[in-house]
């Protein structure tokens, strides 16, 4: 099982669990009356599910009828599933595979180390881009059921708020999760109407519950005798969602649900953005179009809460190319070193300049280097180990650098002429003695070579 799809279980899991917790430290803490209320409450909404069940076909085809009647025509829905299904064609035909991440990026999809410094716009085009065709299917499908729906129930301007804000919330989680990873946020700006569409639901149920208790005005004190209104006033009619409608839209939303959180859990930030929005919009009777004005706050908190979960995140190191760069510095480096030692050995350089190229200019620039390394900010843990092992290698090669500078100076030496008081016998000593200690540092040279080199194709092979 892959690592990735092992974590998004055991959130799944813990999610769960966590839930199971939360509702029985519930239970045991409300007094019996407070059970029994709640029992009540569940038994009641029981009934009116199952009333609602036995609704028929006519129903349903009343209820689009009294929708178009609202509305003729929806244009945000297909408005954002044209968006889509246009740039998953243009990743399906494109010459690279849909899934590649630099196509995926080509056409506005996310990643932290872009979008953090400066390119902030992709968690709005990441809404767009689907990774897949079953995706782009889904998608699509979903956005105008559903769409269309709510566009008629709550006007145009909800839905295309709720679209674009859930899936903002959505990069944003991503952001966070897996900031070296490229993402798309389309799911989770779907999810983002299927939490608008229960907020529709759930306010309809619980402002029919309160209509249903609330004694009817009248004029002289008597329940049950409605007064004469005195001068009627025009209002939008409700238009109640009936249970064989949301069973059709239930349907696929759990296998929506299933099929996205498979992927990602991230999502699920969508659905709490559109839960969010009907919270924001259900005093105002939420299956009633709600003023401007009320939108406009609703758009407006949205994007202050994203820009507060935003400011932390901003610019998320890029590391990759600092690593392409030590990788050059190696290669640059050892082909300095080599033309200087090809000169060296045609007698065009002296053992001084090659010392010179080792332990001065190659140690320099690959010092220069790691400063750059040493100053970067905000490293993704994802990408900490490279920084790490990039820092290590060059440690290392500038000591190596050093040691064949010194071995390069010490073979390389003029012999002492001997003094007329030294035997034979004392200068070949003294000959011997400078050859061991000749190969000792030409051996320490190696072994430092040969420990940065493994440290360099370890980074090489992680980049």
């Amino acid at each position: 099982m892959p690592l990735e799809f092992r974590h998004e279980t055991r959130e799944h899991v813990g999610f769960i669990i966590a839930l199971a917790v939360i509702g029985g430290v519930a239970y045991r803490v409300a007094s019996p009356a407070e059970r029994e209320r709640c029992l009540q409450y569940v038994v009641a909404r029981l009934a009116v599910v199952r009333v609602m069940a036995t609704q028929t076909q006519e129903d349903v085809e009343e209820f689009h009828a009294a929708l178009r009647g609202r509305m003729p025509f929806v244009v945000i829905a297909p408005a954002l599933a044209l968006v889509g299904g246009l740039v998953g064609a243009g990743l399906l035909f494109g010459a690279a595979p849909m899934s590649d991440p630099d196509t995926l990026l080509r056409w506005g999809a996310s990643v932290g180390t872009r979008t953090t410094n400066g390119e902030w716009w992709r968690l709005v085009t990441a809404s767009f881009v689907n990774a897949g065709v079953l995706q782009l299917v889904v998608n699509v499908l979903v956005i105008v059921q559903v769409g269309a729906l709510l566009e008629r129930l709550v006007g145009r301007a909800v839905p295309a708020a709720v679209y674009l804000s859930a899936g903002v919330a959505t990069g944003l989680a991503n952001l966070s999760a897996r900031p070296v990873d490229v993402t798309v946020s389309v799911s989770g700006a779907v999810f983002g109407l299927y939490g608008l569409l229960a907020a529709v639901v759930i306010t309809q149920q619980v402002c029919d519950l309160v209509n249903r208790r609330k004694p009817a005005p009248t004029e002289d004190g008597i329940e049950g005798i409605e007064p004469a209104p005195e001068q009627p006033v025009e209002q939008e009619p409700d238009v109640p969602i009936p249970m064989a409608a949301l069973k059709k839209i239930g349907i696929g939303a759990a296998l929506f649900l299933l099929y996205t959180l498979m992927a990602t859990t991230g999502a699920l930030w969508g659905f709490v953005v559109g839960l969010a929005y009907g919270a924001m919009l259900a005093p105002l009777r939420i299956d009633r179009r709600p003023v401007p004005r009320r939108v406009g706050i609703a758009v407006a908190v949205s994007a202050v809460v994203a820009a507060v979960i935003a400011f932390p995140l901003r610019n998320i190191a890029d590391v990759k190319p600092e690593i392409a760069r030590v990788l050059a510095a190696e290669e640059h480096t050892a082909k300095t070193y080599q033309a200087t030692f090809d000169a060296f050995v045609k007698g065009r350089a002296t053992a001084d300049t090659l010392a010179r190229v080792a332990e001065g200019a190659n140690v320099a620039e690959l010092q220069a280097v790691d400063a750059r390394l040493a100053g970067l900010r905000h490293v993704p843990p994802e990408h900490e180990h490279l920084v790490s092992d990039a820092r290590d290698y060059l440690r290392l090669r500038c000591a190596a650098w050093r040691l064949r500078a010194d071995a390069v100076r010490k073979s390389n030496a003029a012999p002492r002429k001997a003094s007329q008081d030294v035997t034979i016998s004392q200068a070949r000593l003294q000959a011997e003695a400078r050859f061991r200690s000749n190969l000792s540092v030409m051996g320490r040279a190696e072994s430092a070579e040969r420990a940065s080199m493994e440290a360099f194709e370890r980074l090489r092979a992680a980049q």
